[in-house]
């Protein structure tokens, strides 16, 4: 079985960051081995945190200022923080408990850390607490020259950024976020655009017309990667079919294209792959741009079934045109998936339009 993620933040990791901020690392990782191991990640991430301030003991200004000191070097475009920094994410959990009093000094450090690691996570008590002290350092954020600190002035003011509490203003008022998406939808950097595409998902899960609206002003304009950006962003409501979406997004209406059932294997071997296939024809009078997409209902523990969404491939269908497409997928066991024994199902999602439920099984 592939380990946990929550695994990572083990004694080892330990002696790597209390090395590198200065601290015994052996003394440090005997301290934080038995008090994570029942515990799951967000909580081991705090043990983490909490052992630091107990050996980094003092003035707060005086220890976050020798702890950005020892960050190391910024990450370079395309550098994913989970392999290069990972270690990092208790500096981030250190600032949010023990920085909330000093938000000028707090969000300087956040910014520093964003740079060798990632800071969205320590946002959130600041965005609660000082809103618009946060917002305005944002803003700041947004203008940076480093695309890590543009990033999250997008990432950390997301509604319901992943690892963090969903931050309920702006789930119910997102408004204060267009701004910043609107200076940043067409940054030179993947890594940016990503975030802003995020963002726009978020908002578009609870505030559709307003994630709509912002779409459309991107795609009028014509800019340099807003197309790319407009169909991530929301691809969730592309995945329930909504038709403004998909013809944002430059979908063609699913009423155009028939689709036939899937062939699927009806046992599959965990640990093995196995081959979705079907037949798509458009049917209509224009050429077709299609989403073809596929959902795996996984059965539970419960017995419920849970869909995920994959990508199958983007096509653009003649008038009268038949197209095969085929997909192979691994079922294979991983820190997040687990394979209940029972009936699993797959269907085919045509510019969200799902098709015909195919059902399988798991095979030992």
């Amino acid at each position: 079985m592939a380990p946990k993620l929550k695994d990572y933040f083990n004694a080892d990791t330990a002696k790597k960051l209390g090395a590198q901020l200065g601290i015994d690392g052996a003394e440090y990782a005997t301290w934080v081995a038995p008090r994570v191991e029942s515990l799951e990640i967000l909580d081991r991430v705090t043990v983490f945190a909490q052992g630091l301030r107990e050996r980094l003991a003092g003035d707060y200004t005086e220890v976050v200022g020798g702890i950005v000191d020892k960050l190391g070097p910024e990450l370079a475009e395309g550098e994913g923080y989970f392999n290069h920094a990972f270690h990092l994410w208790p500096v981030s959990r250190f600032i949010e408990l023990y920085g909330v009093d000093n938000p000028e000094v707090s969000l300087g450090a956040i910014e520093a850390l964003t740079r060798a690691f990632t800071g969205e996570w320590a946002v959130r008590p600041f965005l609660e607490r000082y809103p618009e002290l946060t917002m305005a350092r944002v803003h700041e954020w947004a203008g940076s020259d480093s695309h890590n600190v543009r990033r999250l002035a997008s990432e950390g003011i997301r509604p319901r950024l992943p690892w963090a509490k969903v931050h309920t203003p702006f789930v119910a008022d997102p408004s204060p976020i267009i701004p910043v998406l609107d200076r940043l939808y067409t940054d030179e950097s993947l890594f940016v655009r990503k975030s802003v595409a995020n963002n726009l998902n978020d908002i578009g899960r609870t505030q559709p017309d307003l994630a709509l609206a912002t779409a459309r002003r991107w795609a009028d304009s014509g800019a340099p990667h807003a197309a790319w950006v407009v169909e991530r962003g929301l691809r969730g409501l592309i995945k329930q079919g909504h038709s403004e979406a998909l013809e944002l997004a430059g979908f063609s209406s699913p009423t155009a294209i028939t689709m036939t059932r899937p062939e699927f294997p009806h046992a599959v071997g965990i640990g093995e792959k196995a081959t979705l296939s079907a037949t798509l024809i458009n049917t209509g009078d224009a050429p077709a741009n299609v989403l073809a997409e596929y959902r795996v209902h996984f059965l539970k523990k419960n017995g419920t079934r849970k869909p995920s969404v994959f990508r199958l491939g983007k096509y653009t269908l003649e008038p009268g045109e038949t197209r095969v497409v085929t997909k192979t997928h691994p079922f294979r066991i991983t820190s997040t998936r687990t394979y209940y024994p029972g009936t699993h199902a797959i269907s085919l999602v045509i510019n969200g339009r799902e098709g015909e439920l195919v059902e399988f099984e798991p095979t030992q």
